[in-house]
């Protein structure tokens, strides 16, 4: 039988084969997800003595570090330097991570095997998840113990990996907020999933939503986040980068001339600020977005416009006027995705003791307009003398409103 030597081991040949069909599904998934790659690591022993080698992304190559040296190299080069390796050494391990699972192949005298498992969490990670205060009868999306990197960049961790005592009502309004959208997520086909994150502001949500889709759910995402300011854009590129996030982006740009990528999976909004969150609905309209999840903030804009003939009494208090237009505002918001063809619903995502601005309003698109609330939300606004920042950007014409990836290269 023909064998080939390594260190005090043999290898068969089938074994041989087995190591090279193994290697090129690692090289395939590496290849399809590069933008979810964390780590490929080589390990070899023969005896006692163990030696190691690394493998970094480089632009559009590699480098491949080994006992001393790096050098550029492709992928392809790579896995070959691997199985020549292991007709060297006793045993070789190789460890390919990517977001949310680890790849490993062994290759010894016991023969070649591959073993696929989620990464460990850290015990930085696992001390925090421990923690009192923390609601131990809930099932969080977002676990402590391994979301611990992203939950630290975005300050819900101490640099040492210790929940922050007052920031854990915060962690559990995220953690909240994703189990109110998951289920719009859970049952989507798409290859990739595309999600918008307008009026991104610090980003907290895009990359939340990011760890969760990817890391939890498993799926290929690309998000989007977009802010006028250009400072918190660029903040957020260099969390992005020290996340290791390479499936975002972040553009300065204004959403009233914004144009998103022809397919939009998901569009969310956090708190964009009065008109803002009618330019984030507009935008998920006019781009067909088949999800919306959107928590809006201050109202004014029609604060100074709607009229109630004979109900003019009841809102001579200035705080009763803001109150109900807070309330009327978003009832046309609502009423409106309805007209332009979404299954809305409308829940409170925290309590009002934490924040009065805690309506989340979830959207699916259903394919059709819908001629009934289409005339129930023009009778309305006729009747209240209202005409918001959102129908007029629904009414703005279309013409080279979308744009395709290819546009963008």
């Amino acid at each position: 039988m023909n064998q080939i030597q390594m260190g005090e081991c043999t290898m068969q040949k089938g074994d041989k084969n087995k190591l090279t069909l193994l290697l090129s599904g690692v090289k395939a998934r590496a290849l399809q997800n590069r933008d979810y790659f964390v780590s490929m690591e080589f390990q070899f022993r023969s005896g006692g003595k163990k030696f190691k080698a690394a493998l970094t992304p480089e632009g559009a190559d590699y480098t491949l570090t080994f006992q001393g040296t790096a050098r550029q190299t492709g992928l392809s080069e790579a896995l070959d330097f691997f199985a020549q390796q292991t007709e060297q050494y006793e045993e070789s391990v190789l460890r390919y991570t990517e977001r949310g699972m680890t790849m490993t192949v062994i290759a010894d005298k016991k023969g070649v095997r591959m073993q696929q498992t989620e990464p460990e969490a850290s015990p930085e990670g696992q001390k925090a998840a421990a923690n009192p205060l923390l609601d131990s009868g809930r099932q969080y999306l977002i676990q402590v113990d391994r979301a611990a990197p992203l939950l630290r960049e975005i300050g819900i961790l101490t640099a040492g990996g210790k929940l922050k005592n007052d920031m854990i009502r915060k962690y559990n309004q995220i953690d909240h907020y994703v189990e109110l959208v998951a289920p719009m997520f859970e049952p989507d086909t798409n290859e990739e999933i595309i999600l918008l994150d307008c009026a991104c502001g610090k980003s907290y949500l895009s990359f939340v939503m990011n760890y969760y889709l990817r890391e939890v759910l498993r799926r290929k995402c690309r998000i989007i986040g977009i802010d006028i300011n250009p400072h918190v854009v660029e903040e957020s590129r260099k969390m992005a980068k020290r996340l290791g996030y390479h499936n975002m982006e972040f553009l300065a740009a204004d959403l009233r001339t914004y144009q998103p990528p022809e397919r939009v999976t998901a569009v969310i909004s956090l708190h964009a600020c009065d008109i803002a969150t009618d330019l984030a609905l507009a935008t998920a309209i006019r781009a067909r977005a088949k999800y919306i999840a959107c928590v809006p903030c201050c109202h004014k804009e029609l604060l100074d416009q709607f009229r109630i003939p004979g109900l003019e009494p009841l809102l001579r208090h200035g705080v009763f006027q803001a109150r109900f237009n807070d309330v009327l505002t978003d009832s046309l918001r609502a009423l409106k995705l309805e007209a332009e063809g979404y299954k809305v619903s409308v829940v409170e995502y925290i309590s009002p003791l934490d924040s009065p601005k805690n309506l989340l309003i979830r959207a699916t698109r259903i394919g059709h307009a819908n001629p009934k609330a289409r005339q129930e939300y023009e009778a309305v606004t006729g009747l209240l003398g209202t005409n918001s920042e959102l129908d007029r950007r629904c009414a703005a014409p279309d013409t080279s409103y979308f744009v395709t990836d290819a546009d963008l290269i």
